[in-house]
């Protein structure tokens, strides 16, 4: 039985969408262009922790002295001496927590254009022209080995994860209830399209609940 065409093309939309990932990636930086060198990490917390310890060793040291030997340091101005460590260990701990505070609204993930490039690539290589071909041909060998390399392959499935494609194992799991489409019952079909995010899968199985209820 011939794919119907919507399923087709469905895979010819996220063919292109991959496509025009992986251009965008090519014109933002072409092979030529060296990546900038990164920057080193600053220095500046080491410093600022080191001139803490300092500070709160000094006034924990001052406390010290004075509970202990309170009676001979009465006539010694300890009292100016930890009130200046007691603005200077508010001071220190102050830019620690705005050092703190600045770092945590950095954003934690980044698009990087050229990973999404990568994994388009080998989505496109190692499922999607693999997948299109073996529709059109009805080739059920080629789309349980392609359900197999979803299962077994972490780069693939990492790929996909990248690019919001799907999950890997609901893929595999379509794609093995289609070539196996005399064997499977309608409910067998509609609990795997509860969980599909995979478009031209769910078109495919879809297509195969309608072809049932003509």
């Amino acid at each position: 039985m011939d794919v119907p065409k919507e399923v087709l093309d469905e895979l010819e939309k996220r063919i292109n969408r991959l496509q025009a990932i992986i251009e965008i990636a090519e014109r933002k930086l072409p092979a030529s262009q060296q990546r900038p060198v990164p920057k080193p990490p600053s220095s500046f917390p080491v410093y600022l922790w080191t001139g803490a310890a300092w500070v709160i060793g000094g006034l924990l040291i001052l406390l010290f002295l004075r509970s202990r030997y309170g009676e001979t340091l009465s006539s010694a101005p300890t009292g100016v001496s930890m009130a200046v460590y007691l603005v200077l260990a508010l001071g220190v701990t102050a830019l620690l927590l705005a050092y703190y505070f600045s770092q945590r609204k950095k954003p934690e993930d980044v698009l990087d254009i050229d990973e999404m490039a990568r994994s388009a690539k080998r989505l496109l290589k190692e499922f999607y022209f693999p997948l299109r071909e073996a529709l059109k041909s009805n080739d059920r060998d080629s789309l349980r080995a392609i359900a197999d390399k979803l299962l077994e392959d972490p780069l693939l499935a990492k790929a996909m994860d990248v690019l919001h494609e799907g999950n890997p194992k609901l893929c595999a799991y379509a794609l093995y209830l289609y070539v196996s489409k005399e064997a499977v019952n309608e409910e067998d079909i509609e609990e795997a399209l509860q969980e599909l995010d995979n478009k031209p899968l769910r078109k495919l199985l879809i297509t195969m609940l309608d072809g049932r209820r003509v």
